[in-house]
């Protein structure tokens, strides 16, 4: 195991016991992500840490359980994306680190609930999400080293738009490349990103 507080221990056990090898390997490397971006974002190191170390627990449920998940949320599952598993882990995920791990913290779970790109609207913390889908793809387990070069010095450097906008417009025809259907909200995503750089409002940058 590696370093961690005392506090984060009886989650990486209930990790260990529900993910397989590699998928709790692919969790510690995005808390460690988030454990460097938590100070560059002015985010909670310890609440960093733990929605990078959860933000998967759902990822290896069966469909028909995330479907369930989602349906006792009442989210929408008007678009065939809203039923694919890559989508459906963020909520679904959210749901058993609330319901099973006992995390209580709003804005671990608004990120870990964000991260897949199926909800949209309002968020705490949009840099929080933000930074948890930055984590995600950032990790060195990951290879895509071109995705990497691009958007790691503009993530690591605090531009949050300009990284949003760099990961988000590489994401989509990455999934389309690799036959998975993108989602509508990320489709969306890259236009209002793209309109937000040029003309940044004070709002929040869109998640």
């Amino acid at each position: 195991r590696m370093s961690m507080e005392a506090a984060l221990i009886p989650h990486l056990t209930y990790l260990e016991n529900n993910l397989t090898p590699a998928r709790l390997q692919h969790s510690l490397g995005v808390m460690g992500v988030m454990d460097a971006l938590a100070p560059i974002y002015g985010l909670d190191p310890q609440a960093a840490r733990l929605a990078g170390l959860a933000h998967d627990a759902g990822k290896e449920l069966p469909r028909a359980q995330m479907l369930e998940i989602a349906e006792s949320l009442d989210l929408s599952l008007n678009h065939p994306a809203d039923r694919d598993e890559l989508f459906l882990h963020g909520p679904a995920s959210a749901y058993v680190a609330q319901h099973r791990m006992g995390i209580t913290d709003p804005l671990v779970l608004e990120a870990i609930r964000h991260h897949s790109y199926m909800l949209e609207g309002p968020v705490q913390s949009p840099a929080f999400v933000w930074c948890l889908r930055f984590a995600d793809l950032l990790e060195p387990g990951r290879d895509w080293e071109a995705m990497k070069q691009r958007t790691a010095p503009l993530v690591y450097g605090g531009r949050l738009a300009e990284a949003a906008y760099a990961l988000t417009d590489w994401l989509v025809p990455f999934l389309e490349g690799v036959g998975v259907l993108s989602h509508p909200r990320q489709v969306r995503l890259v236009g209002q990103l793209k309109e937000y750089l040029a003309s940044p409002d004070g709002k929040p940058v869109p998640v």
